[in-house]
């Protein structure tokens, strides 16, 4: 684990609240309150107040000093890296609501999600780096808790930046080498740094405002040693997991100084392990953790689920205080994976004249997941005698997931019609099913209505002691005519909310559009559920399915949803010649950092 996170000098790039190499604003002039750096600029000079415009003094010199400052944010290590490598931020379990100040790293994308945005709560310095594009979703907001400030809040993507629609967003964006997009009604409290490459702001109603910031002053003692303490702890459990049920970890945590003062009234405390104990590394037996030293601890604990914990060294140097923080996940029990099955339906021939005839459909399923599936069926509502052709290699009856069943069944169809077939299989004590809709058009027969809903849940694992999940569905037409009185239900989760989609207004799903929607539930055990879509048009009535599956490991009871907070670290870990009890920081909530990506993904045709 790194040092706790440090705000960089931004130089004379700290007043600029666009520096690029190119600004555009092609609709309009945006607000920018602060100053605006470019060689090619807009066509209308934005509105705000801008001390200085252009490529004029300082604008080489803020380039110089946004590069110099991206290096010191990038040379800080990660405090939390997530484990999905495309990350959304959200008020889901799988990541917390409230962050404290750290060094948050994802190896791909980054995106703030629309499920109440992400609070930054506490004084310090906060960096988010992703390896590719930063986003936010539109609606999605930032937002400063006690004692944070837009001063200290940091982005450095690897990749594009674009702040959709209606987002608040927070904090001083440094690509790597890319460009920032700011859309509309976006109210961003920072800085779009990107010298060398290009500014846009396609709307004229964002605005954009440089935080006043105060600059600090290091105390210099005589020698003229800066004076600014730095802390840095590391902790390794052992064992990393238990497969057979509860027990023993022991975590062993090693503090080091990689400043150039001493630190005193150092502690270490962990907010899973009360009994962290001081082994060994002060040397000169000074109470002072010295820079040429590392301090050894030691704390012992049993667990009984998944456990996720936050141990916070503190060290001190003339009234100043440095934190930093270590994580570490120990895995108990073997975790529940949710089986996957995947149908495609083809039937021919897709058209028929009147009076009709015969239909020959056929089914194509496969196991897109890692677990093999026993009891599969599938069942087709307009067609009564589905039969398995061929595809189980090995002769277990059960779908491996290199293995791919066909099946086939015959009707008579004597008007247009649409119908869906449903696969399902089982494993580890969850069912899979699939859905896949197809027609077959009769000539003189009306135009039959089709809907398609895709849903997702996140996370798919949880602990044993279960935790929040949040679905998304998105809801299309495939067909060729516009759907009335649309709904979306889901049978485990009550209060499905539309997001966005109807794009023109009309109350009608047309076929250009995509319906989003969400809704988030307490899951204390392990729940498939199932979203049905509706939708109405020519008086025929048209539904599609979708089914989820969220595992909860086992060893605990269920136990009833908490109420999302920050929690606190106890008192204890005090470090030698220490014995009073000394000022603690709040830690960062549980990450579940678990993820496995789902996707139920369903074939349709239309002709």
């Amino acid at each position: 684990m790194a040092r706790a996170a440090v705000t960089p000098s931004l130089g004379a790039a700290a007043t600029y609240g666009v520096l690029s190499d190119t600004y555009s604003n092609p609709t309009g002039p945006t607000t920018i309150n602060g100053d605006v750096g470019f060689t090619t600029g807009p066509l209308v000079a934005p509105l705000g107040v801008h001390a200085n415009y252009g490529s004029g003094a300082p604008y080489a010199t803020a380039g110089v000093d946004q590069a110099a400052a991206l290096g010191v944010l990038n040379s800080q290590g990660c405090t939390f890296t997530f484990v999905a490598p495309n990350v959304v931020l959200d008020t889901t379990l799988e990541h917390p609501t409230t962050y404290v100040p750290g060094v948050y790293c994802s190896t791909g994308t980054m995106s703030v999600g629309t499920a109440g945005g992400i609070t930054l709560s506490g004084a310090g310095t906060y960096i988010f780096r992703s390896g590719g594009a930063l986003n936010t979703v539109a609606g999605a907001t930032v937002n400063l808790g006690p004692g944070a400030s837009a001063c200290d809040v940091f982005w450095t993507p690897n990749g594009a930046t674009t702040l959709n629609a209606n987002s608040t967003f927070v904090g001083t964006v440094i690509p790597v080498s890319q460009d920032i997009t700011v859309l509309s009604t976006t109210n961003w409290t920072g800085r779009a740094l990107t010298y060398g490459h290009t500014v846009t702001t396609p709307n004229a109603n964002a605005v954009i405002s440089v935080p006043t910031c105060p600059v600090v002053v290091p105390v210099v003692p005589s020698s003229g040693a800066p004076t600014a303490p730095l802390i840095n702890v590391r902790k390794v459990p052992s064992p990393l997991n238990l497969p057979a049920g509860p027990g023993p970890v022991t975590y062993t945590y090693t503090v080091t100084n990689p400043g150039k003062v001493p630190l005193s009234n150092v502690t270490l405390t962990d907010d899973k392990c009360a009994k962290v104990t001081f082994i060994s590394g002060d040397t000169d037996h000074n109470s002072q953790l010295d820079i040429t030293e590392a301090w050894t601890y030691t704390c012992t604990t049993t667990l009984t689920q998944t456990t996720v914990n936050y141990a916070t060294a503190r060290g001190v140097f003339n009234d100043m205080a440095s934190v930093d923080t270590a994580i570490a996940e120990v895995v108990v029990g073997v975790p529940v994976v949710p089986p996957l099955i995947h149908i495609i339906k083809t039937p021919s021939p897709l058209s028929l004249v009147a009076p009709g005839g015969a239909v020959v459909y056929s089914y194509v399923v496969t196991n897109p997941g890692t677990v093999a599936l026993s009891d599969v069926t599938v069942t087709d509502d307009k067609c009564s005698s589905v039969k398995l052709v061929s595809g189980d290699a090995n002769s277990d009856a059960k779908l491996q997931s290199n293995e791919t069943w066909t099946y086939t069944c015959t009707a008579t169809i004597s008007q247009t019609t649409t119908n869906t077939a449903i696969a399902t299989g089982h494993a580890n004590g969850l069912t899979a099913i699939d859905t896949a809709l197809a027609t077959v058009v009769v000539s003189g027969s009306p135009v039959p209505p089709l809907i398609h809903v895709i849903k997702q849940a996140g996370p798919i694992i949880l602990p044993a002691a279960g935790g929040w999940v949040t679905y998304s569905y998105a809801v299309t037409n495939p067909g060729t005519v516009s759907l009335s009185n649309v709904t979306l239900t889901d049978d485990k989760c009550n209060g499905v909310t539309a997001i966005s989609g109807d794009a023109n207004g009309n109350g009608m799903l047309d076929t250009n559009e995509s319906w989003m929607y969400t809704c988030k539930k307490y899951i204390s055990y392990s729940t498939t559920n199932t979203a049905t879509a509706t939708g109405h048009a020519n008086g025929l009535t048209v539904t599609d399915l979708a089914v989820a599956s969220v595992a909860v490991s086992p060893a605990l009871l269920p136990v009833v949803p908490p109420t999302p907070v920050v929690p606190k670290l106890p008192n204890t870990g005090f470090g030698p010649g220490d014995q009073s009890v000394v000022w603690m920081v709040s830690a960062a909530g549980l990450f579940v950092l678990a993820t496995i990506l789902f996707a139920v993904t369903k074939g349709k045709r239309v002709r």
